[in-house]
């Protein structure tokens, strides 16, 4: 039997840090096994989000899970790592977005 998978003290914080933010968020910190604990959606860009204290450290699932994951993913331990990883989503959005206005404008 497996057992529940437990979440650092901070994650409640992160995840209504990111809803503050303007994003999406889906805790996935039931599925264990190494699967972050986090999907956050902003501007039609998603983000696996692994959510640590200050100096907690990633198990080796976690390791292994994000070694084989091809999308973005990023660890948070405060407010200023989820501020700085909207803002690299929020870049990623308005960068796909152009690319999009500049294909249309070239059809």
């Amino acid at each position: 039997m497996r057992r529940a998978a437990r979440t650092d003290t901070n994650h409640s914080a992160m995840v209504a840090a990111f809803r503050k933010l303007g994003c999406s968020v889906l805790s996935l910190a039931s599925l264990g096994r190494g699967v972050p604990d986090l999907l956050v959606s902003l501007g039609g860009i998603t983000w696996l989000v692994e959510v640590k204290m200050p100096k907690g450290k990633e198990t080796a699932d976690q390791i292994l899970f994000i070694s084989g994951w091809k999308g973005c993913r990023a660890l948070v331990r405060d407010l200023d790592g989820a501020i700085t990883t909207v803002r690299l989503m929020a870049e990623q959005s308005r960068a796909c977005k152009s690319a999009l206005d500049d294909s249309k404008i070239s059809e």
